[in-house]
């Protein structure tokens, strides 16, 4: 019953990280195909580089944050998870999260809409999987 249960949480987790994943690949067609169209200052250009490639990061620490946690037993009820590689990501994941946002918003038009709404479906995920959670 408890691998079922876990089995459960992995693919609900994975499903969850479908959105965020989505709205990243969508900004980087965006950006792609605008790059030669708008003639963006070239600092900006760099900024929305840089955001889109610490995004990408910052997705794969926090799925990999996810897998870990749920491994350790981790638990939203108060309970402790067991120590495991969840703890020292937790820093890189709000510190990727974190330039990711604020160099997102350098960005100017479709893509800079599309990585605000990464981040703000980064945080619905991360709420998700807590309440998913407490069954």
């Amino acid at each position: 019953m408890l691998a079922a249960q876990s089995t459960g949480m992995y693919v609900a987790t994975g499903i969850l990280f479908l959105s965020p994943v989505f709205l990243l690949l969508f900004a980087w067609k965006c950006a792609l195909r605008t790059n030669g169209v708008l003639r963006l200052p070239t600092w900006r250009k760099h900024f929305v580089t840089a955001a889109l490639l610490m995004a990408g990061v910052s997705t794969l620490v926090h799925i990999v944050w996810n897998i870990s946690w749920l491994h350790s037993g981790g638990s939203p009820h108060g309970m402790g998870a067991r120590p495991g590689l969840w703890q020292p990501l937790g820093l890189v994941l709000l510190w990727t999260f974190g330039v990711a946002l604020v160099l997102s918003l350098f960005g100017k038009g479709k893509v800079r809409i599309l990585l605000l709404g990464w981040a703000i479906s980064m945080y619905v995920v991360f709420e998700f999987i807590y309440m998913l959670q407490f069954d």
